[in-house]
């Protein structure tokens, strides 16, 4: 079995071909980019890949040329993910757990795992399994046994990157209410030292939003109501339909759960909006949900 190095789209792949691509395409020098940097011959070798930049170099460079290191290797790669990429992005934007889609994804990554050893890939794969486990039998302990060793190696870590809290944003469900609000509220604790960095507000967005269920699942219906207060409006903000739905829904449980017949209303507001903006399955989903916690 292969080590995860997934070539070409790799920094151990001489950039010189797309470097030259995108510098031209900016109307920009030679001298310009590697001003202050390194000698412009050398960055020419580069350029012709008779030379290859150490990493510190290239991240400069490319800081010069406006560019990320993801967008950089998604250009690397004819505007394409590599096969590992492919997978984190569809985790990292997976909407709602769909059964068929689930399977796919999953297959996607046991693909992966038969021709690569990585560790990232193996954890998504265990979670899908989890997922799709739940979603069949409606069984958390069966479902806890697969993501249950992907939470024992993150919780030892000290710190978590945003890789890790990714991956406990999408098990944390599988274990007692209590422990998934500790580990949530850790992560959005960890998430802090991201602010400004844009990958992290999206990923602060959904620890909020799911910690919203947790307070529910854990009957705590008053904390989820005040969860909601804050996020709603966030929501509106984001102009994240679809989710702002399902935050009327949790908000007409909560009420109802707590004693207030007009959190009815809220219901209706949720699964009509789905109705609008055609957002059926989410909409049967949710449906589900609601009965779930009022019988």
């Amino acid at each position: 079995m292969k080590n995860s190095t997934d070539q070409p789209l790799s920094l151990d792949y001489l950039p010189g071909k797309t470097l030259r691509k995108i510098r031209e395409s900016k109307g920009y020098t030679q001298k310009y980019v590697a001003q202050g940097i390194i000698k412009q011959s050398t960055y020419s070798k580069i350029e012709r890949e008779e030379a290859e930049p150490a990493a510190s170099k290239l991240f400069t460079i490319l800081d010069r040329l406006e560019m990320s290191v993801g967008e950089f290797l998604f250009i690397q790669g004819d505007y394409a993910h590599s096969k590992k990429g492919a997978i984190l992005y569809s985790f990292v934007n997976q909407k709602y757990n769909a059964p068929d889609e689930l399977e796919k994804l999953k297959k996607e990554a046991e693909d992966y795992l038969t021709e690569f050893e990585d560790t990232v890939v193996k954890d998504i794969q265990s979670i899908y399994e989890s997922l799709i486990v739940f979603g069949r039998t409606h069984d958390i302990k069966l479902a806890r046994k697969y993501v249950q060793p992907v939470w024992d190696r993150i919780e030892a870590f000290d710190e978590w990157r945003l890789t890790e809290i990714y991956l406990v944003n999408n098990i944390m469900f599988f274990f007692s209410a209590d422990s998934a609000i500790y580990i949530s509220s850790r992560a959005i604790e960890q998430l802090k030292k991201y602010k400004g960095f844009n990958d992290s507000s999206k990923l602060r967005y959904n620890l909020k939003f799911n910690l919203v269920y947790l307070f529910m699942d854990s009957q705590k219906y008053e904390e989820a109501l005040t969860a909601l207060e804050n996020l709603i409006p966030y929501t509106k903000e984001l102009k994240k339909h679809d989710m702002l739905a399902v935050c009327y829904a949790r908000k007409g449980v909560s009420m109802i759960k707590s004693g207030d017949e007009s959190g009815e209303d809220w219901l209706d507001k949720g699964l009509n909006m789905l109705d609008i903006i055609e957002e059926n399955e989410l909409k049967e989903l949710l449906k589900e949900e609601i009965k779930s916690f009022i019988n």
